[in-house]
């Protein structure tokens, strides 16, 4: 699915095939936007499976099922049997738990490092420190919003101690270093400039503005939150304000609470906004809304766990034969390869597709696709990089070269380079179509002519 699930899979792709597993790379041009743990991961499941679906999407499946572990293991001392089904049938997280991103990465080292810290209270522990590390290596320092946040309010809000008694491991916090800080290290020393770019571009502006596009109101993710734990909201939310009445009594309740309502509030005042940012409180939630039913209704609340999540299933299967239309590149790149003859060219225009190089299983050249620059060598930007000249050159060259952009937008560009352009197939701003030097016959119905 387009955009994330095909970024994440064609830098782990390019990984695998370039053997560069310090520097991530999309489509050719070093990529920043992330740590890169999710893409090593990805790549290893690429590396069994194959450069496919199910190969980019193993590490994301089997992290989904750790946090249902870790749910049910939170849950398993507190009446909260069925936490595992009610994270698995709400909505958030069922959509999110199929989907190749960080984000599911990042809500599993966020619930093995809550599941560890109720399991250590009173005694020493290093798994929450290889669980932020992790977590580090997934997100940067957004992690502590998360993890060490949440433990230190609710410590607290509950005057109690044993919840940091971890904290006080020399060998935790060396531990913690030796995962999350080498490759920071590494490239900063080799890349001028991406302290400033990681700093103030992918933290500070991230947070303070919207410079990404992503913003929304400040009510927004209370929104994602009551759309998003359906059709547990009620039960959740009841618990939630439960434990937090309960959270000066209860260490555990004070943890709970604080586990979903800091990184609410957190996230809530961030200029950049999308719904799986709290992706990783929904475990507390499932813990919390668990704990609402009565004994003897916990059979029925079981049965409609079950029948929920199967339900998502059918849709999920219902809509998968319309996948192109709800993004997926995969068969305009079949008839792509169908139709492509060797040495042919493939460029990408205006806009830009992560999953065309994925399945084609190369870099594909950009034409005028904004792109994050600077950070490419010379030779990287000569391959991946095109000018209007080079595109032209080409046409002349082979005689025919294939675009994948929006259509009208490659019609005005053949027009302009007085090329002929013929419309194959795609819709809307993905569309595959074919230039060729004009002859000297009448154009087609898809010429540039017919339609400049």
């Amino acid at each position: 699915m387009e955009p994330t699930e095909a970024r994440y899979a064609e830098i782990s792709r390019e990984m695998l095939v370039s053997h560069d597993w310090l520097v991530p790379h999309l489509n050719g041009i070093p990529h920043f936007h992330k740590p890169p743990l999710s893409y090593w991961l990805s790549a290893a499941g690429m590396a069994i499976f194959g450069v496919n679906e199910w190969g980019a999407r193993l590490a994301a499946a089997l992290a989904a099922g750790f946090v249902l572990w870790c749910a049910w293991r939170i849950a398993r001392d507190r009446g909260g049997a069925l936490a595992p089904w009610i994270l698995a049938s709400s909505v958030l997280f069922f959509a999110l738990s199929h989907q190749l991103g960080s984000d599911i990465f990042l809500a599993a080292t966020v619930a093995g490092f809550h599941a560890a810290v109720l399991g250590a209270r009173g005694r020493g522990s290093l798994w929450p420190y290889v669980a932020m590390g992790l977590g580090f290596m997934l997100k940067g320092p957004v992690v502590f919003v998360l993890t060490l946040g949440p433990v230190l309010l609710a410590a607290a809000w509950a005057r109690n101690g044993s919840l940091l008694t971890w904290l006080q491991s020399w060998r935790g916090w060396i531990l913690f270093a030796l995962i999350a800080l080498p490759w920071y290290v590494i490239v900063l020393v080799k890349t001028p400039g991406l302290m400033t770019y990681f700093l103030k571009h992918q933290l500070l502006e991230r947070y303070t503005s919207t410079v990404h596009q992503r913003g929304g109101p400040i009510y927004y993710f209370i929104a994602v939150l009551l759309v998003g734990a359906l059709p547990w909201t009620w039960a959740a939310l009841k618990r939630l304000f439960s434990a937090a009445a309960a959270a000066r009594r209860d260490p555990t309740d004070a943890l709970l609470s604080s586990w979903v309502l800091l990184p609410l509030v957190f996230f809530s005042f961030s200029g950049s906004k999308l719904p799986a940012y709290i992706l990783p409180c929904f475990p507390a939630l499932a813990v919390l809304g668990s704990r609402w039913p009565a004994e003897a209704r916990r059979a029925f609340w079981l049965r409609a766990a079950v029948v929920t999540f199967a339900v998502f299933l059918a849709t999920l299967a219902a809509i998968t034969p319309f996948d192109d239309r709800l993004s997926s590149t995969r068969s305009l790149v079949r008839i792509l390869r169908e139709r492509r003859q060797p040495g042919e060219h493939v460029v990408e225009y205006a806009t830009f597709s992560a999953g065309v190089p994925f399945y084609l299983g190369e870099t594909v050249p950009m034409l005028e696709v904004p792109r994050d620059l600077g950070f490419e060598g010379a030779e990287e930007h000569a391959r991946a990089i095109l000018a209007r000249e080079d595109l032209a050159r080409m046409v002349h060259t082979q005689g025919r070269v294939w675009v994948v952009g929006p259509k009208s937008s490659v019609f005005v560009l053949a027009y302009a380079l007085g090329f002929r352009a013929t419309h194959v197939a795609g819709f809307r701003d993905r569309s595959l179509l074919s230039l060729e030097p004009r002859t000297g016959t009448a154009p087609d119905s898809t010429s540039t002519k017919a339609q400049p």
